[in-house]
């Protein structure tokens, strides 16, 4: 059955019928034919001649499916992890058996000589009078011409092998090894065209030559002719096997892909994977293909991924795939390991950088947004100014931001738009830009990474503009299709408060936290949501779990500040205020929420003394300014009061409560400082007196403890 398989691959349809064409018509075996009966059995052998040539030429041209004998079995030979889907070169296999004298050193030579020679003006009667080519028959110098042409196109001078082996002549060029290697060159010299019609050629001639099978499956799909190249690579499946045959069914796969069948797409990407299981490619592909298709679950998807991961552990690209399912999936918590695992694998790839530094961003982690933009090198001038988008989002310079976004909007052509986009997308929500939000093109929301990420975002968009209505049906939505993500959950539980369902509010928020306890902003909402509708505890006890997590967050501080205020718990305030402030110097806004806690419990003066500090640190702070004329006015101490109200309305001129304070106490101006005078020094006379008082009880206690001592030493 071998052998019978083996005669009829090589078997030839047209030669056999030109054979016997020449045969019948021979004079030597058409005794007693008479010459019409001749004329009509070669005019019909013509014919069928034409027919059957004009069907092969057909069959290549349209890459229909030729039913082929081949071998089916696994490929011996494994190519794990690599990613094959470039063009095929076969083994080099000697032509014919040359003349002994067509040395490697004859071949050198020759490539020298031809090193400067013009080919599109020299013909072939020169290159045949090139100095090594003499002595050699006409033969052997087309053999040592052809492997001169092999050598530059492994010296990637494309374009003058494929010059030299189109002037060999017609017998010699169409011969199996030239005839394809005049194919290939034409195709990495970007001669698209030529190089189709040389494979169809070659595919004329060589019916079972599978790398020019396969390769010309590749030129259509490249050339965007996906239809075509389904048809290629179903005849490359059938005169292939092994590990071509594996490479055709994944770029049959692809083709499939490329025109949207996704599930024809997945079975041959499985296919492949019969052939050639630990291809780190096809489970790839078969990742992308199952992830187009709601039948295949998340954990299903992420386990094919892994698959691919883990068959090729020295690529970047599965990780980084992986990485952008898993954000595109809002688990942005998976997604910060998984990009972590890309940049060990090339810590310098600006695509893995540009999408770590995203995922940090949409996680509410600023300070490593930016420090994971900041060390990408030498990216593309597109890269950069996304780059620089990060980073001025990171730093919340949205100044910054608009600018180099109006230098994005000046460019003609840019890559990575859609990434754009969504960032411009958070830009918007941050700045309530509502008439950005209004024109926002939906089309993102079909992106297969910031597809869900960008529903987020404008979900939250509406949320500002208080446009609830709108906003939970996304957000619904997003909980629904990805029941895992603590983001889709979050912004659910928001608008559902929003919307009056308390319950089902606190639900989802609980939800989202329970997902993702470890997320500063998921922690914060839920806290914060908590402290508005007054469930204080509730709102301390997860305030204290978000600082195991981020000990260093001010803000959450002074919300459970605020949450332990409201409660009574004014010594548990005072102190998360202290730790707020005792973490960044600089954080004035915690010194003055110190400073009103301690007005609202009636510690004027204390109020008075942290005041102080802050006025010191910032003489600027308004706020603090009329906190402080408030508390002296409430003393009766007017001329401090009022000279405060100046100083207030000299930083700014139109400031009401100023006025309101300058207004009502203008007439105590004069008699005020007599007053205070007297008040001050009658303070003065107190504190001496209190200052007495309790130097005495000290020295009374010592001598108590003195008497204590003798008294126990006896």
């Amino acid at each position: 059955m071998v052998a019978l398989a083996s005669k009829f691959r090589t078997f030839n349809t047209k030669v056999f019928l030109e054979k016997w064409r020449r045969h019948v018509t021979t004079p030597k075996y058409n005794k007693g034919l008479s010459a019409p009966a001749l004329c009509a059995i070669a005019l019909v052998l013509t014919v069928i001649l034409l027919i059957v040539e004009h069907a092969q030429r057909e069959v290549i041209n349209d890459g229909t499916l030729i039913q082929i004998d081949v071998d089916d079995s696994p490929s011996e030979s494994v190519d794990s992890g690599s990613d094959d889907d470039e063009f095929d070169i076969p083994k080099s296999v000697p032509e014919g058996q040359p003349n002994g004298e067509i040395t490697n050193e004859v071949i050198k030579d020759t490539v020298l000589a031809l090193s400067d020679y013009d080919f599109s003006k020299k013909v072939l009667w020169r290159i045949h009078r090139l100095e090594p080519l003499k002595g050699f028959s006409e033969a052997d110098k087309n053999e040592i011409l052809f492997r001169a042409a092999v050598q530059l196109f492994s010296n990637g001078e494309y374009k003058k092998a494929h010059t030299l082996i189109g002037k060999l002549p017609r017998a010699m060029r169409h011969k199996e090894r030239p005839g394809f290697y005049y194919a290939l060159a034409l195709s990495k010299d970007n001669e698209i065209d030529r190089a189709i019609r040389a494979y169809q050629g070659q595919l004329e001639r060589f019916p079972h030559h599978q790398a020019s099978a396969i390769n010309y499956g590749l030129l259509l799909h490249d050339a965007k002719q996906y239809e075509k190249a389904v048809k290629a690579f179903k005849y490359a499946v059938n005169t292939t096997s092994g590990r071509r045959k594996a490479k055709s069914y994944r770029n049959l796969g692809k083709a499939y892909f490329e025109l949207g069948e996704y599930d024809k797409a997945a079975k041959r990407f499985k296919k492949a994977i019969e052939y050639q299981p630990t291809n780190s490619t096809s489970w790839l592909h078969l990742a992308e293909a199952q992830q187009k298709l709601p039948k295949f679950s998340q954990k299903e998807v992420l386990e094919t991924y892994r698959k691919a991961s883990s068959l090729a552990p020295n690529r970047y690209t599965p990780a980084l795939k992986r990485a952008n399912y898993l954000f595109s999936q809002l688990l942005f918590a998976e997604a910060e390991d998984g990009y972590a695992e890309a940049r060990k694998r090339s810590s310098g790839i600006v695509d893995t950088i540009l999408m770590q530094s995203i995922n940090y961003l949409a996680a509410g982690n600023l300070d490593k947004a930016k420090k994971t933009a900041s060390s990408a090198k030498q990216p593309s001038d597109d890269q950069e100014l996304l780059l620089n988008l990060i980073i001025a989002l990171s730093d919340q310079d949205y100044n910054k931001a608009a600018e180099v976004v109006k230098a994005i909007d000046k460019e003609k052509r840019f890559d990575n738009k859609n990434l754009y986009h969504y960032l411009r997308l958070k830009l918007a929500v941050i700045s309530k830009d509502e008439q950005y939000i209004k024109a926002f093109n939906k089309d993102l929301f079909e992106d297969s990474i910031v597809g869900w990420p960008s529903q987020l975002e404008y979900a939250r968009a509406l949320l500002l503009l208080e446009q609830y209505e709108e906003a939970q049906q996304i957000a619904a939505t997003l909980a629904e299709k990805l029941p895992n993500s603590a983001e889709a959950h979050l912004i659910n539980g928001q608008l559902q408060l929003h919307n009056g369902q308390e319950l089902p509010g606190f639900n989802s928020l609980k939800h989202a936290f329970n997902i993702y306890p470890e997320s500063r902003r998921v922690a914060f909402i839920y806290a914060h949501e908590n402290f508005k509708f007054e469930r204080y505890k509730e709102s301390i006890k997860i305030i204290n779990s978000l600082l195991k997590n981020h000990p260093k967050d001010i803000e959450a501080l002074e919300l459970k500040a605020q949450a332990h205020h409201a409660i009574g718990e004014n010594d548990l305030a005072r102190a998360a205020y202290t730790e707020a402030f005792e973490l960044d110097e600089k954080n004035i806004h915690s010194i003055y929420a110190l400073a009103k806690l301690e007005s609202d419990l009636g510690n004027k003066q204390q109020s008075l003394t942290v005041l102080k500090d802050l006025l010191d640190r910032d003489s600027s702070y308004i706020a603090a300014r009329e906190l402080k004329a408030k508390i002296l006015c409430e003393q009766r101490r007017f001329a401090e009061c009022l000279s405060e109200a100046d100083k207030i309305l000299g930083l700014d001129k139109d400031n009401e409560k100023a006025k309101a304070l300058l207004e009502k106490h203008q007439d105590k101006r004069e008699i005020a400082t007599d007053s205070e005078d007297s008040d001050s020094e009658k303070e003065r006379a107190e504190m001496d007196a209190d200052k007495a008082d309790k130097g005495a009880k000290a020295k009374s206690k010592k001598s108590s403890d003195k008497k204590t001592t003798k008294k126990d030493d006896s």
